[in-house]
Order: structure tokens, then sequence, then C-alpha cells
């Protein structure tokens, strides 16, 4: 019974955020729905979610929900849109837009490219997405070059190296990666 009422929850989900999940004027994802599940369209919105949705929606699929077609069709135009709305011209991915997709904060935060890691790889296993493997790929090597501290270990908080640094990114990092060794089973990973 307990899965049954998750399963009808989950597609319950799905159903609405392929819905009103994407922004068809403006590209992106929404940041929120209000209270009615209407979208909040002028939310800031952070990378962050929009990785999030296209893993999402790449895990319906790899679920079986009834939309999954539209589920793809989420997944693809979701990675074009990470890919060329949200790298930042030195490399690695920002931070936070606006909804029109103007950049707020530019700096490359650890947690959302854990996100892009995650999206990305699962964007491969569920349609094969070469763009999602090279979404990922490029993050592993932003995380690898830029925000990787070899002297005390592990990973700085983002392009800022602000303090504290906290445990949640590193272990959505560690999640993105599983993530990535079950979809590409590199040992790179």
């Amino acid at each position: 019974a307990v899965r049954a009422r998750a399963k009808d929850w989950l597609w319950t989900a799905f159903d609405t955020w392929a819905k009103v999940g994407w922004d068809q004027a403006r590209g992106g994802f929404v940041e929120q729905l209000d209270m009615d599940g209407r979208p909040d369209p002028d939310a800031t919105r952070r990378v962050r979610v929009q990785a999030r949705q296209v893993f999402c929606f790449a895990k319906a699929i790899e679920m079986r929900w009834s939309g999954a077609d539209r589920a793809k069709t989420i997944v693809e135009i979701g990675l074009d849109y990470l890919n060329t709305r949200l790298r930042h011209p030195d490399g690695g991915f920002v931070h936070l837009i606006n909804p029109d997709g103007r950049v707020i904060d530019p700096r490359r935060d650890l947690y959302d490219h854990a996100f892009m890691i995650l999206a990305g790889s699962a964007a491969y296993k569920a349609i094969g997405s070469p763009l999602g493997l090279e979404i990922a790929d490029d993050a592993i090597a932003y995380i690898d070059t830029h925000l990787k501290d070899d002297l005390h270990g592990g990973w700085f908080e983002s392009s800022e190296r602000e303090l504290p640094r906290r445990a949640n990114p590193h272990m959505h990092l560690l999640e993105a990666m599983m993530e990535y060794y079950g979809a590409t089973r590199s040992d790179a990973a």
C-alpha cells in the first residue's frame, strides 16, 4: 500500500511539473509553484534546480512513467538549456539566473556542479544523451581543476572559496558520482 501511494504521488508530481514546470516563454524550469499550483515565473532560478529537474525527468523515464515520451522531450530541452544558457564563459556553470536567463550570480558552486553531474549522468543513462555525458564530464573537470582542495582535502564550496565548508555539497557530489559511475561504469569516476 505504501509503495502504491508513493508511486501515485510521484506520478502526480511528474504530471504537474511536466505541465507547468517548463517556462514556455523564456525557457528553463520555473523555480517554484504557488499554493494553487501555478508557476511563479518571476522567481530567481537556482542552477541546481534546473539540473535537478533534468535528473527527475530522466528518472521518470527509468521508472517507466506513462509520460515517458514527454519526459524525454523535457530532458532534451533541459539539457540544451543547461548547455547553452548556464555555462560560465571561463568554464563551469553559473550559480543564479533571472527568469529571462540573465546571470545574477556568476560564481561556480560545488553544489550546482554536483547537480550538473547528476543530471547529465541520469540523462545519459536514461536516453543515451551524449550532451548529458558532456555536461557531466565538463562539471567533473571543472571541480577537479578549480575546486579541489589539495592542501586539506575535499573541495571548496565555490569559486569564491567561502567558509565554512559544508558537508551537504560534498554529499551531493558523492551522490552524483555514484550516478555517473552507474551510467558509465567508468573507472575515472
